[in-house]
């Protein structure tokens, strides 16, 4: 799990910098996103029933999954909205759900690391 809060932290740190110019930081959202989205899958399917990490999981999907919809639906459509919702929909909230992805993943890591010393000190007690 450190390994998927690495990745996704060091994607996401690049791509906020990358929105130094601007077209480059759309384009590592982009990538961001796939990544992000192939990590919540695995996520989805290899995690128990870990209550804390799970309703996060299901609140990642619950937000990602119509945001999706909603982005299929206004692609295929020829409306001109006012530029500033077009830039708020393409490029913060899409961030926004990132950050909190990454809020997911860094306590999973944390959780891990908790379960990992408290079986280590229940191993030394043994000893």
């Amino acid at each position: 799990m450190k390994i998927l809060h690495a990745i996704n932290t060091w994607s996401f740190t690049i791509t906020v910098l990358l929105y130094i110019t601007i077209f480059g930081g759309l384009m590592a959202q982009f990538i961001l996103g796939i990544i992000q989205v192939i990590m919540a899958l695995y996520l989805t399917y290899q995690m128990n029933k870990n209550g804390k990490i799970h309703t996060a999981i299901r609140t990642y999907w619950s937000y990602v999954i119509p945001y999706l919809i909603l982005l299929f639906v206004f692609s295929n459509i020829n409306i001109y909205p006012h530029e500033l919702l077009v830039w708020i929909y393409l490029g913060v909230i899409p961030m926004v759900l990132a950050g909190y992805f990454v809020h997911i993943t860094k306590t999973l890591k944390n959780e891990m690391l908790l379960l990992n010393n408290s079986t280590n000190e229940e191993t030394i007690e043994k000893i």
